[in-house]
This record gives structure tokens, C-alpha cells and sequence, in this order.
């Protein structure tokens, strides 16, 4: 019985690792299929607020905003530099009981934001999609027992980055 050296072992292994790595290395990816060809910028203006909740139209503006960084398919950019702007108005926020106990006192509720949302191309002075309704809902307890548990806050945030999650796949996908 023939023994092969360690030093063969060693050396094919490495060859193979070597090859390994240089086939993963040239794949190639793109994210420019994902979106129209001549749209490769977007503006968000913060949108309107038409509900009698605070601040949310700086939370959804600002969290789109992060959303279409992360997602770096299209740059984010001033109006005027922009191939596209995304414009929306916050149109409804509900805040109603969802459940009650035995007395008909409410326990949970259930949020619900709707936006109204246009995506507009600058270039060609057409809109791309527009007013669009989108929604997103959270549910939260009354009395928060335990870590886990949703307070009103999560729940708005729940609603926020489902809002804003639809947004960014309807922005960036093929039109």
C-alpha cells in the first residue's frame, strides 16, 4: 500500500480552495435589473401629514429614505438632481380597540396607517405609478406585561416599516 505525503494532501486541498474561491469570486451581481434603465435616482420630499398624529410624516419620510440607501438600487438625491421623485401624503391613522376583557374594557388595539404615494419621472414628466394607497397596521396591549409584549410605539413602528417596505419594492422593482 502506496502512502501519500502530507505535503500532497496539502497542496491539492489548497489548489482546491484556490479554485473554489477564484469560481465564487466571479459571479457577478447587479442590482440595475431590478428598476427601470434610465431611472437611477430618486428625491424624497417629506411627505404631507393629513392625520392629527405627530411627526409621523418625518418617521416614514426618514425610514424610505433609509430603505432605498440600504437597498442601494437607486441613490437617493436632491429634487432637482433626481431622474425620479416619490411624493406621498399620510391619509389616514387609525388608533381603535381591538379586544375587550369581560367588562367591555379594551385590551388591545390595533393601529392602522394608511399613505397615498406617487412615483413621479422627472425626465419624462410622466408618473411611473401614482396614488397608490398602502397601509400598515400594528396591534398593541393595554397594560404591557413581559419584554416581549407590543406597547403603542411598536406598534406605530410595526405599521411604519410595512408602509415603508412596500413602498421601496414598488419603487424599485421592473415597471
Amino acid at each position: 500500500m502506496k502512502v501519500k505525503s502530507p505535503r500532497i494532501n496539502a497542496a491539492v486541498a489548497a489548489a482546491f480552495a484556490a479554485t473554489l474561491l477564484t469560481l465564487c469570486g466571479c459571479g457577478y451581481y447587479s442590482t440595475t435589473s431590478r428598476t427601470a434603465k434610465d431611472i437611477k435616482s430618486v428625491a424624497v420630499p417629506f411627505f404631507e401629514n393629513d392625520t392629527s398624529e405627530p411627526n409621523l410624516e418625518v418617521t416614514i419620510t426618514e425610514q424610505i429614505i433609509d430603505n432605498l440607501v440600504l437597498d442601494n438600487t437607486l441613490k437617493v438625491k436632491d429634487e432637482e438632481y433626481a431622474d425620479a421623485v416619490l411624493t406621498g401624503v399620510i391619509i389616514e391613522f387609525f388608533n381603535r380597540p381591538f379586544s375587550f376583557d369581560t367588562e367591555l374594557n379594551a385590551q388591545e388595539y390595533h393601529v392602522v396607517i394608511k399613505v397615498k404615494a406617487t412615483l413621479y419621472d422627472r425626465r419624462k414628466n410622466l408618473p411611473i405609478w401614482e396614488n397608490k394607497i398602502i397601509s400598515g397596521d400594528g396591534n398593541y396591549f393595554v397594560e404591557v406585561v413581559g419584554e416581549e409584549a407590543q406597547t403603542f410605539d411598536g406598534a406605530v413602528s410595526e405599521s411604519v416599516r410595512e408602509i415603508t417596505e412596500r413602498i421601496l419594492n414598488m419603487t424599485v422593482q421592473d415597471w
